[in-house]
């Protein structure tokens, strides 16, 4: 297996076990336990068990950014154009192989372990409310959205986005198709008003 590959699978069955065992009760031995490799393999890519948690969170994260729609809002678009693209930015994030374990490590563990890691998801979740606050900054300019305080509409945004994903991750909410279809009419007629 290449070095990549073998990273890859450390940090896969990694996100896997923190997921469900929680931080604290995984450990190193038990990830190369599962990734079926010597110890020192796994210290060839990472310093201790902090370091490979460190790692899932700046690869997802960069995944997510990654991913994210890059929303060119145009005078000529309609509801329509950009409810297909957030639809399809928010499939596209949700059908990725890891997504559940990621958003269980995130919402569940990443917070409480330490101000490092609790600071580094703040720091996401502001991030994506900076996004957000972009487009609906930019949707109000071209008098598609409704005059409100952009950044506060962002944060909402995040926060149901925040809570609606997180419930698919734990099956509360089954119909991944359902799930994004009623975020993009509850964000839009939020946005947008009464027509």
């Amino acid at each position: 297996m290449k070095k990549e590959e073998r990273k890859d699978q450390l940090l896969e069955c990694a996100l896997r076990l923190f997921a469900e065992r929680g931080y604290y009760s995984t450990s190193v031995a038990g990830i190369i336990r599962r990734a079926g490799v010597a110890r020192g393999t796994f210290y060839l890519y990472f310093h201790n068990k902090r370091d490979i948690f460190q790692q899932l969170l700046n690869t997802n994260f960069s995944y997510i950014y990654r991913t994210l729609p890059s929303l060119e809002l145009t005078a000529g678009m309609n509801e329509k154009q950009l409810e297909n693209a957030l639809l399809h930015s928010l499939r596209l994030l949700l059908s990725h192989k890891n997504s559940v374990d990621f958003i269980t490590l995130v919402m569940k563990e990443a917070i409480g372990i330490d101000k490092g890691f609790a600071g580094q998801v703040e720091h996401f979740y502001k991030t994506m409310a900076d996004i957000f606050c972009g487009y609906v900054a930019r949707a109000q300019a071209l008098g598609k959205a409704r005059k409100a305080d952009p950044y506060l509409v962002a944060r909402f945004i995040v926060g149901m986005l925040k809570e609606a994903i997180y419930q698919w991750a734990r099956g509360e909410i089954t119909d991944l198709d359902q799930l994004a279809r009623t975020l993009v009419k509850f964000i839009m007629f939020g946005i947008r008003g009464a027509s």
